[in-house]
């Protein structure tokens, strides 16, 4: 930024956390591998790899639409990003939208393989461990164009929006700080359980193995996918599914006999200090599924509780549209028994509450006497008796079922193929425990990083901006993982980051990037005299670039 007064100007070179960012990306060789793919384009003043970079360090810092990265990139000094002032000028959001056509093409395909190796390689990822699991990136509009795959279009949206198209976002995080190492971008009709068996090719190939641990939720647990992983000397962890006869068969037996649960593990509750842990427990009935694999009963209590507000939730609602139902009988279309049969058991079916609502139908006949004849009545008149059928209902909650039914609440079965000597039930548990790292990337992925939505002129380019993201939320992944081993390599509990200096001992990408916001050094010019003013950096910062590992001298 040039402020200019007379003969003098005042240049702000601002630097912000872009200094850092570039140093992760050099480190995954990005802009040389993206070139080794896809070339350097047309544009010779501007790579696709350089645009790629530049893209990422817009939505680490600021995401905003496309057509405003010109605007983004005006106040940063131009060496933070890797650019020269004439690279600066020239980049454009057309710019950014030819290279995310380059990176969604046929010759872009090995770029994320390569990739992920360098994300391996170069930050000694562990390789023993993968967490798997997939969500959608939702768009407004038609899309009638996408026709290529992935296609942008209807599927199971679990932004709750139906009435949107979307694509399926696949991911594979290491158990070694949950950093990305694997993704795919799928049309949004794909439904999860047909990702699994590519993924592991994938992975298979990544890793230069067959026997890491695939860890995923319940999509995973059908019986081609976890044959698959079994046959090439894989290892897994994951949900059975509701629907499977072993579950139906276990929860059957506990509604009708109590069965003695051991505490194996116990977890402090993160949301309320003050609060009660999450106890997890075991049974000595595990069995094996239909494939001849290992079951590990685990109830929690967190769940339990969960469980059973929301069945009370349940109740509750199918009681009180029942009574609603109640009020509306006898009229239009709930005049028959059967009419009125079938709305009951609808609202039952709907709330899940057959086996604990027992309604009965009851008829009362109203006798009425009606005159024939018109006029003042008179003694002797001939009248006729009319008989009308009247409905309510009676409901009444199956006490019996319910405490029945309690005995299940916190329940789920855990299928592996573990062996029992070297992965006792604990250790199961603790693996399938650290899936939920997968939907903190995720939700990094949406809020911090805003992936969606998205409006783009061609449907293609919407999957290149996925991949964009990708590797942003990679990077970002990186960030938190070098401050959390430097921290327990220095020993370091805390890092106040939060706003009034207020401590951390989980510091997220966002905040450690904030911590630079503001940095900038000035440039004094008058004539020929030129006063350069250094950057200071604060205590805080120097010890996160110390933990970061970021040379000082980048910011010198």
């Amino acid at each position: 930024m040039h402020i200019s007064h007379g003969d003098a100007v005042h240049v702000t070179h601002h630097l912000g956390p872009h200094p850092i960012i570039a140093h992760f990306l050099q480190r995954l060789n990005l802009q040389a591998l993206v070139r080794s793919f896809v070339g350097t384009g047309r544009d010779r003043a501007i790579e696709h790899g350089e645009a790629l970079a530049a893209l990422v360090h817009n939505i680490l810092d600021s995401p905003a639409p496309l057509y405003r990265i010109a605007e983004w990139a005006a106040p940063i000094d131009a060496q933070a990003i890797g650019f020269t002032p004439e690279q600066k000028r020239g980049l454009n959001d057309d710019r950014i939208a030819r290279m995310l056509d380059a990176i969604v093409s046929e010759r872009g395909r090995g770029l994320w393989f390569r990739l992920a190796l360098e994300i391996i390689r170069q930050f000694k990822i562990a390789k023993h461990r993968i967490h798997h699991d997939t969500t959608t990136v939702t768009f407004h509009g038609q899309y009638k164009g996408s026709v290529r795959e992935p296609r942008i279009t209807h599927g199971n949206n679990k932004d709750h929006r139906p009435d949107l198209k979307q694509l399926v976002f696949g991911l594979s995080v290491s158990a070694d700080g949950a950093v990305p190492i694997n993704h795919q971008v799928h049309s949004g009709n794909r439904a999860d359980d047909t990702v699994h068996r590519g993924n592991l090719e994938e992975l298979r190939d990544l890793l230069g193995r067959g026997d890491f641990i695939y860890v995923a939720d319940c999509k995973l647990a059908s019986s081609t996918n976890l044959k698959e992983i079994a046959a090439h000397g894989g290892k897994f962890v994951t949900v059975l599914p509701r629907t499977r006869t072993e579950d139906k068969r276990f929860r059957r037996h506990l509604r009708e006999k109590a069965v003695r649960w051991k505490r194996i593990l116990t977890i402090a509750n993160k949301r309320n200090e003050a609060g009660p842990p999450d106890v997890y427990y075991s049974c000595a009935a595990a069995g094996l599924t239909a494939e001849g694999f290992r079951l590990v009963w685990v109830r929690s209590s967190a769940k339990a509780e969960v469980d059973e507000a929301a069945r009370e939730k349940r109740l509750e609602q199918a009681r009180a549209e029942l009574a609603l139902l109640a009020q509306r009988l006898n009229r239009r279309k709930l005049r028959a028994a059967r009419q009125i049969r079938r709305a009951v058991r609808e609202i039952l079916e709907a709330k899940s509450m057959t086996p604990f609502l027992r309604v009965r139908l009851k008829r009362q006949v109203q006798k009425e006497t009606r005159r024939l004849r018109p006029g003042r009545p008179k003694v002797g008149d001939a009248v006729r008796l009319l008989r009308r059928t009247v409905w309510s209902l009676e409901v009444r909650v199956d006490d019996n079922a319910l405490r029945a039914e309690q005995r299940t609440d916190g329940v789920f079965p855990l299928v592996s193929n573990l062996g029992s000597k070297k992965f006792p039930k604990k250790e199961v548990l603790s693996i399938y425990k650290y899936q939920p790292y997968v939907e903190k990337r995720f939700a990094q992925f949406k809020t911090d990083l805003e992936v969606a939505p998205a409006y783009l002129k061609k449907p293609l380019r919407c999957a290149g901006l996925v991949h964009a993201y990708y590797v942003a939320l990679v990077v970002a992944a990186l960030i938190e993982r070098s401050v959390h081993q430097g921290m327990s390599r220095e020993g370091i509990r805390e890092l106040p980051l939060f706003p009034e200096g207020r401590p951390t001992s989980t510091p997220t990408c966002p905040r450690i990037l904030e911590t630079f916001k503001g940095v900038s050094w000035y440039e004094f010019r008058r004539g020929e005299e030129v006063v350069c003013f250094p950057l200071q950096l604060t205590a805080l910062q120097k010890q996160l670039l110390k933990l970061l590992e970021v040379p000082t001298t980048l910011y010198s």
